[in-house]
């Protein structure tokens, strides 16, 4: 069973890749949260993008599993871009609210699933906290790590720039070029200087 794993953090462009991987014709889902070994498993989904399988824990598991073949992608977009998108939708604010509460000692007025997404965040950035001053080094340590395991388990790797088209993208799924422009999501807080 093939799948294809988006390791990319959040905000980098997931929602569009995934809208890409629909046009050819996989199935897909954007964030598979809490239910993504459930998807890992089944053949209901081939295409699984954002939280938490950005995460390097989670990688090691869809590495390790013997049960799939494992494809992976790596959207590669400027860390300032991905920052910037990160604040302008509050997802940083977000985060910080959920770190405040981990480093108090209040995680417990969190839910579930924002538990669920701050261990993930936590586990990609090395359990350092993302700042305004060092988000260039943290996910430059982010990138440097999942797409050394992935080199490390011999399993095959895309490393995408959205300026470069669908030609690397469907080469990689072995797919033809669709006659369709690429279906920007989240254009407004994500694109705005493509």
């Amino acid at each position: 069973m093939k799948k294809y794993f988006v390791i990319s953090l959040p905000r980098s462009g997931t929602s569009t890749i995934s809208k890409m991987s629909e046009i050819m014709g996989l199935k897909w889902v954007h964030p598979p949260h809490s239910s993504y070994l459930t998807y890992i498993k089944n053949d209901a989904v081939d295409f699984l993008s954002d939280t938490p399988i950005f995460n390097p824990n989670v990688i090691n598991e869809i590495i390790n599993n013997k049960s799939i073949t494992a494809k992976f992608i790596f959207i590669d977009r400027s860390f300032d871009d991905i920052f910037n998108s990160w604040v302008k939708c509050n997802l940083y604010k977000n985060y910080l609210g959920m770190y405040n509460q981990f480093e108090s000692g209040d995680e417990d007025n969190l839910n579930s699933g924002q538990r669920f997404d701050f261990k993930n965040y936590n586990d990609a950035f090395n359990g350092e906290k993302l700042t305004e001053e060092n988000y260039n080094e943290v996910f430059k340590n982010h990138k440097n790590t999942v797409i050394n395991m992935v080199k490390k388990s011999n399993s095959e790797l895309l490393i995408y720039d959205f300026e470069e088209g669908w030609e690397p993208f469907c080469d990689f799924l072995n797919k033809e070029v669709p006659n369709k422009n690429i279906p920007w999501v989240n254009k407004g807080t994500m694109f705005d200087k493509i």
